[in-house]
């Protein structure tokens, strides 16, 4: 299971909202009141708060400024556990207090839970191993109610392998099982660079094989089986790279 945090950051307020994240999330935790010395465990380590696969500022989009990234647990029990006794951490407390200085660092939280898409097997696994820099984007598209698996097919047979055609790497795919607007797969892609990704879209448009899956799409459903996707720009943080795949096996 897979958590994906989006952070709608106040204007002004990214490099608090970073700070906090990453003296929580990476830094040395400080010495707990008659315990052991402190040593190089973070304060989400402590807790046992699995560190983020990959964590991202929004560039541009519908909700930037806006900081996101995404944990995998291996339950929700072990999620609904662990959490809730970080959040009562004095350090915790003081530090955000200190950052926030009584003003709001974010606006608003958006929380999901994601099962991976099995059309993130069926397009397969990143090659080249390690962090990947670059610019990556973020694409949420809802889909035709009860067409999920259909949906899963063409964006694993069709549209990823075009992507990748064009110069994309991909980071992972998922499908939302707890939050807004189901059905929605949430696709996470990675570009060389800013140009590399507007060019690949002006050809997607063009891709014989997108449009061709596209039309029987519409011939058989009687319009287009993807809405228009809530799609945004990240700038991966240089101190959570995501690696290939998220590190993880498709």
């Amino acid at each position: 299971m897979f958590e994906f945090r989006f952070y709608s950051v106040t204007p002004g307020r990214m490099a608090s909202e970073l700070a906090l994240v990453h003296d929580m999330g990476f830094a040395g935790a400080p010495e707990e009141p008659g315990g052991p010395p402190a040593h190089a465990e973070s304060l989400w380590d402590r807790y046992g708060v699995h560190r983020p696969l990959g964590s991202w500022a929004v560039l541009s989009g519908r909700q930037a400024p806006g900081f996101l990234y995404i944990i995998r647990w291996n339950s929700m029990k072990e999620r609904d556990e662990r959490f809730p006794r970080f959040w009562t951490d004095p350090f915790w407390r003081a530090r955000r207090a200190e950052l926030t200085d009584g003003q709001p660092l974010v606006d608003s939280i958006e929380t999901w839970l994601l099962e991976p898409s099995t059309a993130w097997r069926k397009a397969g696994a990143d090659p080249v191993p390690g962090p990947v820099g670059g610019v990556h984007e973020l694409r949420i598209q809802n889909v035709l109610n009860g067409s999920q698996a259909e949906a899963g097919d063409s964006l694993g047979s069709v549209d990823l392998p075009a992507l990748r055609e064009l110069g994309a790497r991909l980071l992972g795919l998922f499908e939302v099982t707890i939050g807004p607007e189901r059905p929605r797969f949430v696709t996470l892609l990675a570009w060389p660079d800013l140009a590399s990704q507007q060019r690949a879209w002006f050809e997607m448009d063009r891709h014989p094989a997108v449009r061709a899956r596209r039309e029987a799409e519409r011939q058989r459903h009687g319009r287009n089986l993807f809405g228009s996707p809530d799609a945004y720009l990240l700038g991966p943080i240089s101190w959570n790279l995501p690696q290939a795949n998220l590190g993880v096996t498709p």
